[in-house]
């Protein structure tokens, strides 16, 4: 009798360690835990500026559109002199420029020269010719030479006067293109000159530019990284700033559990510390790869797991705290039974959708 109720006594204890484990198991199925995020803003600037009046310190609740910090954009002294360095350059380049094109009128008027010269010389033999042909004829009474007999050379004259005239006129259009181009409407380095050169009145003119960061929303002022009268690179970020309420919730599925996560999937969101406090969540991302969990997210602080990150998105209408740990319960009925009814069936079957 003894024996049989140490045997029985066994088969409960057995029995009830199974089960036991069973509801762990499915426990950790359904259930694990995250953390609540507020939205944060990271507020710079493209540009260099000094910093004047902070009006906020980290921590403070602050209303849309409230005085965060005075600022003051300030041209750099490398960017002034670099106009300045610009414009000598365009000066040169336009006195070297005006020097090319006086040569080129000088150039040009040497050519005309040469051209007329040699024009007026044939033109001049020509006409000797003709006198000299004319005096042979001048003395024989007998013999009267008509014009007809001139003709060839008197042709010749005729077209040489038309190319003199030809290139005096073409020499008088390319000689206006020329002095055209060299005035200030057609001077290209002129035009970049003064560009240039307004650019930098008006760099001296806003040289200290004031301007304010106010608060995009209501919200609570993160950390600020600048001092009063600091100079701040561009880029740099000046202020964090966060969203009242969390709007995102991030939790860690461990690798080896049977649950398969997907996008849209929903869960109801439990504050640790008060398990009335809750809210409902649509999952909006997931971890491309495992990770190893944070300390303060395992269920056994001591021992490392790894899973994938589940970012879950809820309403700001929520009384939860930046960074609260909190538990995510899934609500996937369906998915849970599949899970907990074939706890031997694969995630890659799971993810398939096989299970019927």
């Amino acid at each position: 009798m003894k024996h049989i109720n140490v045997y029985y006594i066994a088969i409960i204890g057995i029995v009830l360690l199974l089960w036991n484990l069973d509801s762990q198991h499915g426990g950790e199925i359904v259930s694990f835990y995250g953390f609540a995020e507020n939205k944060e803003t990271e507020i710079n600037f493209n540009y260099p500026v000094v910093i004047g009046d902070i009006k906020v310190r980290p921590g403070e609740l602050v209303k849309q559109g409230a005085p965060l910090i005075d600022l003051y954009r300030i041209k750099a002294k490398e960017v002034m002199a670099d106009e300045s360095y610009k414009i000598a350059d365009l000066r040169a380049k336009e006195t070297i420029w005006r020097t090319e094109m006086g040569n080129d009128l000088k150039e040009l008027g040497l050519k005309k020269k040469l051209a007329v010269d040699k024009i007026n010389t044939d033109i001049q033999k020509l006409r000797d010719q003709k006198e000299f042909d004319q005096s042979l004829y001048k003395d024989l009474k007998s013999v009267q030479a008509s014009e007809k007999k001139y003709a060839p050379l008197s042709t010749k004259i005729i077209a040489l006067e038309r190319e003199l005239a030809f290139l005096e006129s073409s020499y008088v259009s390319q000689v206006k293109a020329i002095e055209k181009e060299l005035s200030v409407g057609k001077n290209p380095y002129a035009i970049a000159v003064e560009r240039l050169e307004a650019e930098q009145q008006f760099s001296e003119a806003t040289k200290k530019q004031f301007s304010q960061i106010t608060a995009p929303t209501d919200g609570v002022i993160g950390n600020i990284h600048c001092k009063e009268a600091e100079h701040i690179p561009s880029y740099k970020t000046l202020v964090t700033f966060y969203e009242p309420n969390p709007t995102l919730v991030k939790g860690f599925v461990q690798e080896d559990l049977l649950l398969h996560v997907s996008l849209q999937d929903t869960f109801i969101i439990r504050s640790t510390k008060n398990r009335k406090m809750n809210c409902k969540g649509a999952v909006i991302g997931l971890g491309s790869r495992i990770v190893e969990i944070p300390e303060r997210l395992r269920k056994v602080v001591d021992i490392k797991t790894y899973g994938r990150e589940v970012l879950v998105a809820i309403s700001s209408d929520n009384e939860f705290l930046q960074k609260e740990k909190v538990i995510l319960e899934f609500m996937d009925a369906l998915k849970i039974k599949a899970a907990t009814r074939r706890p031997n069936k694969s995630l890659v079957d799971l993810e398939k959708g096989v299970i019927k």
